[in-house]
């Protein structure tokens, strides 16, 4: 397997080109450490006509661009950078709205023969004069006039928001926005007031005696936080319940926010978040210096409904803390080893604090949740989970695509996939399925591309083509129903708004209206240059643009012979092909792989020979077809993919625990 690497004169060049965008030194040091992303940024930098430098705003938009599509170079990128490099695209506002469109290309799409869309999707050529920022102001003063007067300065976030959401500031400079802003609340209502400090005037005493008297009284005595009495311990799953109660509940500070005298903290205990108040007599305690980011604590305090103008995030309830307990202290140095400028390389070495993120906390719950309903879904039709070895010595894919191990001195290898073993389960149990980790050592840096993956098996006897696929179909959809219906389905929804069953049933097309489809849409063949042909394997790409197009799940099915595994039976009504399926879905491609299987043995002893594969080492699976043999099926499904589609997932990697790609095993 290769690696890029950089020399030292190459990893010099980065860090002085950096340099010159303005890029800070700690995120120099990080990119080095990545040659993928290093390159990228070059590229990116010269195609954005960067010569001498640029000023820091322009200089994270070139990073961003790298960080982001770092792989995938080609012209939709150099045109991103050079939109960029003419100062076409000035803000991260625009620059968001570009990846977003992004998305929603179909694959082959470029930006070039969408320019006028894309322009007008960016703000690209809309300038915002003064004169208009100055017109917007003074319409929400007016609407407001009354408020104002009243509140006067304190009422200058709640119109700042209603600036920022107009429409027509979407694509206005955030400077001139908040400079004209400032001027005309000032032209309105004169600068704020400054609270002067009243001065305690004691009263003097000539006697010595009385005024040290006078000294002592005045001195503020040290505030000594006391638990409150009667503090229900809760999980904040549970907070709705405890409204106007006094609570305590542990977990992280998730962020934080300090003011002169209050500090607010949202605190995550792994069941939920809410927001919390900390006072001026807790705030100036010299243990407050310990409420930073992830640091554990306890918090006690009475659960309270700010007003509606207040809103607290979340459950829309705050603890008003009285009483907090440091259990495990936090290291300052988090801010500078993962914050909101992390590229992707240094996320993934800080996976495991990461991981902490509510997004990915969310994802790893949701996971769990899929794996127990699925696993709901085969008992109650009464199939029997087996664990299978994943040290092997046989191989069910292509052998270019295996991981060998030194096992005792013999040549094993770490299992592609299961399905052999299940398939000598059949006539024990019946139906059986397993969910184990299966390995492909692909060179492939896709977004759905992994080294290890968890892989969803069954198979089942007795059945036919037709009963394969329905099976293939029950499985997906009743697991979304079931998510949908329990307790996380909210969860669900708020990763995904748009998460639901599919329809039923799902679109079949045979592999050969594929390739006429293809070809009617003209769509090219990069191995070949030329339209599709029968007998070619679709890659991921054109597999691709064909779902998103049709826009809903499609079984692909019967492949020709010569793109499949040994193990796949010839069609009876045309030899050239197989009983063969692949289940693809909309913005991910294929998630189920699955077949009959051969049940002959002279045909699966041809099958051999053609694939040029050493039977005798599959004498425990050759051996199913000489004691009993049997009708059977089954498929595979990747789980890492069927969560990317279910939670509108760009990226693949992003729902894993620790993912292992090309380049990446650690941590």
């Amino acid at each position: 397997m290769s690696e890029i690497t950089l020399t030292d004169e190459q990893k010099q060049q980065v860090v002085e080109r950096l340099n010159s965008i303005k890029i800070a030194d700690k995120i120099c040091k990080d990119t080095v450490k990545n040659p993928e992303l290093s390159l990228a940024l070059l590229d990116v930098l010269e195609k954005g006509g960067v010569e001498d430098g640029c000023e820091k705003s322009k200089g994270s938009l070139f990073y961003t661009i790298g960080t982001e599509l770092r792989n995938s170079a080609g012209e939709n990128r150099d045109a991103l950078a050079k939109y960029v490099g003419e100062d076409k695209i000035t803000s991260s506002q625009q620059l968001k709205a570009a990846f977003s469109f992004l998305k929603k290309l179909k694959e082959g799409e470029l930006i070039s023969e969408n320019s006028q869309a894309f322009e007008q999707a960016t703000g690209v050529g809309v300038t915002v004069t003064v004169e208009q920022i100055q017109s917007v102001i003074e319409k929400i003063f007016e609407e407001n006039a009354e408020e104002l007067e009243q509140k006067k300065h304190s009422l200058k976030g709640k119109l700042i928001g209603k600036l920022k959401s107009n429409p027509d500031m979407k694509w206005a400079n955030g400077k001139d926005l908040m400079s004209e802003f400032n001027k005309a609340l000032i032209a309105k209502i004169g600068e704020p007031v400054k609270q002067q400090k009243k001065k305690k005037n004691n009263n003097n005493n000539n006697n010595n005696q009385g005024k040290k008297s006078n000294k002592n009284n005045n001195k503020e005595e040290e505030y000594i936080p006391v638990r409150p009495k009667d503090c229900s311990k809760i999980k904040l799953t549970d907070i709705l319940k405890y409204e106007n109660k006094n609570i305590e509940v542990s977990g992280w500070i998730h962020n934080i926010r300090k003011q002169k005298k209050t500090y607010f903290f949202t605190i995550r205990d792994t069941t939920g978040f809410i927001q919390c108040v900390v006072g001026k007599n807790l705030v100036n305690l010299p243990s407050s210096i310990d409420l930073i980011r992830e640091a554990c604590i306890t918090v006690c305090g009475n659960v309270t409904r700010p007003p509606k103008k207040n809103h607290a995030p979340y459950s829309g309830l705050e603890i008003q803390v009285e009483y907090w307990e440091l259990l495990g202290k936090s290291d300052i140095s988090l801010e500078e080893r993962l914050n909101r400028e992390s590229n992707v390389s240094v996320l993934f070495d800080q996976r495991h604090l990461a991981l902490r993120q509510e997004e990915l906390g969310y994802y790893l719950k949701l996971r769990s949740v899929v794996t127990q309903k699925m696993r709901e879904h085969y008992f109650e039709k009464d199939y029997f989970e087996v664990t299978p070895p994943t040290i092997v010595q046989t191989q069910a894919e292509g052998g270019s695509e295996l991981f060998k191990v030194d096992y005792y001195g013999e040549e094993a290898y770490l299992t592609q996939s299961s399905q052999l073993y299940l398939e000598t389960v059949c006539p024990s149990v019946g139906k059986c399925f397993c969910l184990l980790s299966s390995y492909r050592a692909e060179e492939s840096k896709t977004r759905r591309h992994l080294a290890e993956y968890s892989h969803l098996e069954a198979e089942m006897p007795f059945v036919t083509f037709d009963d394969l696929l329905n099976e293939i179909e029950d499985l997906v959809c009743d697991t979304v129903q079931r998510v949908l219906d329990s307790k996380y389905g909210e969860m669900l929804l708020k990763v995904n708004p748009d998460a639901k069953v599919p329809k039923r049933p799902f679109k079949r097309m045979n592999y050969t209206d594929a390739i006429t489809w293809l070809r009617e849409n003209n769509v090219i063949s990069e191995k070949t240059g030329k339209l599709f042909e029968f007998g070619e394997d679709i890659p991921e790409k054109p597999e691709r643009f064909m779902v998103d197009t049709i826009g809903e799940p499609i079984f692909l099915c019967r492949f020709p012979v010569e793109i499949k595994a040994f193990y796949m039976p010839k069609c009876p009504e045309d030899p050239r092909l197989t009983d063969s399926t692949d289940l693809l879905v909309p913005n991910v491609g294929e998630i189920v792989g699955g077949s009959m299987r051969i049940n002959d043995y002279n045909e699966l002893i041809s099958a051999y020979e053609r694939e040029g594969i050493d039977h005798e080492p599959y004498y425990w699976f050759t051996d199913q077809r000489k004691f009993g043999s049997f009708p059977h099926g089954g498929y595979g499904l990747g789980l890492e993919r069927f969560l990317c589609w279910l939670f509108n997932e760009y990226h693949i990697r992003n729902v894993c625990l620790y993912p292992r790609y090309i380049g990446r095993c650690k941590p």
